[in-house]
């Protein structure tokens, strides 16, 4: 019979390899894309810390962004937790392979307002269909397309029998820069949606707190009527 001891210690063993590979992937994936290493900033330089809570399986899991990466611990760090991730592993797992609108509308963020910008703006981004079409767009992949390794001052490479001419070159320069720009565009309109998002619950808010004064206001009015004619 095992002994229970030697299962936890299996079990610790295995989450412990599970985390390091998770580690190593997801360091290596916020480093190589450019798009997401931006968005990270600023989460990175106040190395926030990020308590990530699962359901389905029930699991708790720390992050903490530093320049080095992404590090992930079981065991509840020292310092204090910036904000709290809550949701099912489908759809975190969804949300990491395509990040579908669904499936980031259920992921329940706790914490300052500018720290959930900031997580759910790179939670848009940092996925896997957006860093492979970053990689697609990007230079070093298209040099892979080019069978040449003769470049010209402007860096850009020389075309030869069978290669590829100037005319096409100019015409995958203005396809990058389109596409650099729709990804911007499309980074500036998740942040308007979510500034939006904002300034809607404010309202809203505010809404619920007029009702709420003009209802005081009129109930204190009916009693100093009724105090009065009485």
């Amino acid at each position: 019979m095992v002994d229970r001891s030697e299962h936890i210690s299996l079990v610790d063993l295995v989450q412990s390899i599970v985390l390091i590979v998770l580690e190593a992937l997801l360091t290596f994936l916020l480093k190589s894309d450019q798009e997401s290493k931006k968005l990270a900033q600023n989460l990175i330089k106040q190395q926030a810390l990020v308590e990530l809570r699962t359901s389905l399986p029930s699991m708790v899991i720390f992050v903490t962004f530093t320049s080095r990466g992404v590090l992930l611990d079981a065991k509840k760090p020292a310092r204090p937790i910036d904000a709290v991730i809550s949701a099912s592993f489908k759809d975190l797992l969804h949300s990491f392979m395509t990040a579908p609108a669904s499936s980031l509308k259920k992921i329940d963020i706790d914490g300052p307002i500018e720290l959930i910008d900031d997580l759910r703006v790179l939670m848009g981004s940092f996925n896997l269909q957006q860093i492979i079409n970053h990689w697609i767009q990007s230079d070093w992949f298209k040099s892979l397309l080019l069978p040449t390794k003769d470049i010209d001052e402007n860096g850009e490479p020389i075309a030869h029998h069978g290669r590829a001419s100037s005319r096409h070159r100019q015409l995958l320069k203005k396809l990058n820069e389109q596409q650099i720009l729709v990804d911007q565009m499309s980074l500036q309109a998740k942040e308007n949606a979510f500034v939006i998002h904002q300034l809607n619950r404010q309202i809203k808010m505010l809404i619920v707190a007029g009702i709420v004064l003009m209802g005081c206001l009129i109930a204190s009015l009916i009693g100093t009527l009724i105090y009065f004619l009485t």
